[in-house]
């Protein structure tokens, strides 16, 4: 995204807009066999250090367990990449390539950070007691 000028008196000031969405991907179980995972998250790192490493910039993933029982289900579950509402506006290509949607933040229980610093963890929200 490109900073707005908004007139502020006798100079301007950059106001960034930013969505406080996360986008979501369900990725196939032969994506992940054929290693797409290992190569989205390198192709995220370097989307990110290009830039300039923009603070919550990050991407959690969840595996969704499937009974051993269901239908054709052998108990491996599906890969959920979350993509942070900071990520957005530079990785939109990736977003595109995985039919990413918007949802809801990642449960922190069930999160695994996959590319991003350990301060993104504030990100998640937290049970409530």
């Amino acid at each position: 995204m490109t900073p707005a000028r908004v007139a502020g008196g006798k100079r301007t000031v950059d106001v960034s807009v930013q969505s406080g969405i996360w986008y979501r991907a369900l990725l196939t179980d032969d994506w992940i066999a054929a290693g797409r995972l290992s190569a989205l998250c390198e192709q995220f790192a370097l989307a990110v250090r290009e830039a300039g490493e923009p603070a919550g910039a990050c991407l959690f993933a969840i595996t969704e367990d499937s009974p051993e029982d269901e239908a054709g289900s052998s108990g491996v579950g599906a890969t959920v990449l979350f993509f942070s509402p900071a990520a957005i506006s530079v990785v939109p290509t990736l977003l595109a390539t995985c039919g990413a949607r918007p949802s809801a933040a990642p449960r922190r229980s069930q999160a695994t950070l996959l590319v991003g610093r350990p301060l993104d963890w504030d990100l998640l929200p937290r049970p409530i007691h």
